[in-house]
Parts: structure tokens; C-alpha cells; sequence
């Protein structure tokens, strides 16, 4: 197997704890879906644009935030109006544990996503 590195970076996000305890207190169904020791099956990975250091990716993050929040929330509660009002960057942090890494690897060559 042969590997490719993507000039991109990537944001690893997964829910947080806060998130998930006010997941089932909006529907407590929701707490036969989680496991709290192992949560890494609610991971996210959304492919950023290649940037010249983590600064800028952090940079980027911080004005593009708002709809990888609100992707991460409907995944949780589909009704807009239980989540917070005035969604801002903090509750980006309190609802999600998230890492920018730039060692982006792709084990499949770029006809993979041609077929």
C-alpha cells in the first residue's frame, strides 16, 4: 500500500462531555448511544485548506467555527431552538474536543475518488 500526503489540514472534533450530558437532558434516549469511556466512534474529521502554520488554521477556525457547531449540535438535538442562542466560539470549545493537525494522509491515490 502505498501512502499520499494531502496538503490539507484536518479538525478532529468530537463531542465533549457537556455536550453529551445536555444531549440526554434534552432526550434522554440519547444515553444508550454513548459510551463515556470510549467516545472515539462520535468522531468528526472535517478537511480544512492547506495553511502555512497552526496559527492560521486556528485563525480560520475561529471565523468558520459556527457551521461545524451547528453540524456537531444537530447530530445531538435536531431542534434548533434547544440549542444555545448566540452561538459563539466558547461554546465551540465547551461542546467539543477538538485538535488541528496538519499530517494529513490518504491511503488511497486520487482515482480512488474519481470511480
Amino acid at each position: 500500500m502505498d501512502l499520499y500526503d494531502i496538503n490539507r489540514y484536518a479538525l478532529i472534533v468530537t463531542p465533549s462531555e457537556a455536550l453529551l450530558r445536555w444531549a440526554i437532558r434534552e432526550d434522554p434516549s440519547a444515553e444508550e448511544e454513548i459510551d463515556f469511556d470510549d467516545t472515539s466512534d462520535l468522531t468528526t474529521v472535517y478537511l480544512l485548506p492547506d495553511f502555512g502554520d497552526i496559527e492560521e488554521a486556528e485563525e480560520w477556525l475561529d471565523k468558520n467555527y459556527r457551521p461545524i457547531l451547528e453540524n456537531l449540535l444537530s447530530e445531538w438535538v435536531e431542534d434548533e431552538s434547544n440549542w444555545p442562542s448566540n452561538l459563539a466560539f466558547n461554546h465551540f470549545e465547551k461542546f467539543s474536543d477538538y485538535t488541528i493537525t496538519n499530517m494529513v494522509i490518504d491511503t488511497q491515490d486520487a482515482s480512488y475518488d474519481e470511480e
